[in-house]
């Protein structure tokens, strides 16, 4: 039987599996998952199991426990099948994670386990919570679309949305395409990814320019993500040229480096030589969120053209920070961009409606403070909150489906 529902004088005990997560190896990574756990560290008692490929643990991966800000993060190995049955992460996860899921249960019990992204964590985590007899509250992040190319995945992900306790989706296309998987719409509830309004702020745009050694007198289009063909880098290079036209001071700023989905450096600065235009296109290569703070506030625009999102950090970061927006209509970027933040573009991959986004917001006087405040209620406090009170609900949804 799930164990009843937490009072506040005994907070909620919370186990965090994600494989996305920072680490003393990988410190950039899965900075989104560990800013919402932060702060519900703060109202809820919180360890978190981030599970490292066996190819990466093996061989300088990070230590197998480690604590980070105060949270305790462990890293078992996760053992799984390179290249081949992909439709059997889950399990294969659940597995490797047994032992560790034991131990810490002896430690101190577990009341509820949190898991990030539908596959694997999702599934292992149905697995794991029948064992030890808790609910489990899933979060839908990034897309499902590839995933679910795999037939005998996508029903198995089905499984994961139709059995989990409760779904957080990070926006409502997510939401809408869990129910469209069989979810109950009773049980899924958006919730958008916070901000740091103290590191994102209104910075002096020629003083962070000076600091990263950028023109001062340019006008800086400043994109930053994985350097992956998904982000859309590829789209604002090829459009520069023509952008000149009628900006002929304009230049894009790339921030950041290679992730899991590839690196597509070399490819971006060949297509940018080609197109006449290695002089104005600028790698920072990966920075620090501070770096990453200060490449924001030297922007005059924030453009993001990725082909997919779910709910993009950086979009709220460069509004945090007083700039102005131009992104492709994906995941929950329509509702995250006002009128008074930027400009919103059909189809990702529709060069044309970017270069005419890009025109308008150049062109145009745009209020930092009036851009900042159309985001400034998104904190990750408000978040956490949000999220505990749907802990909450899959605890007293277990509890009492135990008790009928």
């Amino acid at each position: 039987m799930s164990p009843p529902p937490s009072t506040p004088d005994q907070p909620i005990s919370a186990l965090v599996l994600s494989s996305v997560y920072p680490s003393a190896t990988r410190p950039q990574h899965g900075l989104f998952v560990e800013e919402r756990i932060r702060h519900l560290a703060e109202l809820a008692r919180v360890r978190v199991v981030a599970p490292v490929a066996w190819h990466q643990g093996l061989v300088g991966g990070p230590p197998r426990r480690e604590d980070r800000r105060g949270i305790s993060v462990h890293h078992p190995i996760f053992w799984y099948l390179p290249s081949v049955c992909k439709s059997w992460d889950g399990a294969l996860m659940a597995c490797s994670l047994r032992r560790t899921l034991g131990r810490l249960q002896e430690e101190e019990p577990i009341d509820l386990i949190d898991a990030h992204f539908v596959w694997p964590e999702g599934f292992a985590a149905l697995r794991l919570g029948k064992d030890i007899g808790v609910p489990v509250c899933v979060t839908l992040r990034g897309t499902l679309e590839w995933l679910a190319q795999d037939p005998a995945r996508e029903k198995k992900m089905a499984q994961v949305v139709r059995e989990a306790d409760q779904l957080i989706a990070v926006s409502q296309p997510l939401a809408q395409r869990a129910i469209d998987l069989g979810a109950d719409p009773s049980r899924v509830t958006v919730v958008t990814n916070g901000v740091d309004l103290e590191r994102f702020d209104l910075a002096h745009r020629d003083d962070a320019r000076k600091a990263l050694g950028l023109k001062v007198n340019a006008q800086w289009i400043v994109s930053v993500g994985h350097l992956s063909p998904r982000k859309g880098f590829q789209d604002l290079i090829g459009v520069l040229s023509q952008l000149q036209a009628t900006h002929p001071e304009a230049h894009l700023c790339i921030v950041g480096g290679g992730g899991a989905e590839g690196d597509n450096t070399e490819q971006l600065k060949a297509q940018a030589k080609q197109a006449g235009v290695e002089d104005r296109v600028h790698f920072l290569g990966p920075r620090s969120p501070d770096e990453v703070a200060q490449a924001l506030a030297a922007a005059d625009v924030f453009a993001l053209a990725s082909r997919y999102e779910g709910c993009p950090n950086v979009l709220l970061e460069a509004l945090a920070s007083g700039r102005p927006v131009v992104a492709s209509s994906v995941g929950e970027i329509p509702r995250l961009v006002t009128e008074a933040g930027g400009v919103v573009y059909g189809r990702p991959n529709d060069q044309l409606a970017l270069l005419q986004a890009l025109r308008r917001v150049l062109s145009a006087e745009w209020s930092p403070h009036s851009v900042r405040a159309s985001v400034a209620e998104r904190t990750w406090q408000r978040t956490a909150n949000e999220v505990l009170e749907i802990w909450s609900r899959a605890l007293h949804y277990a509890h009492s489906r135990a008790s009928t």
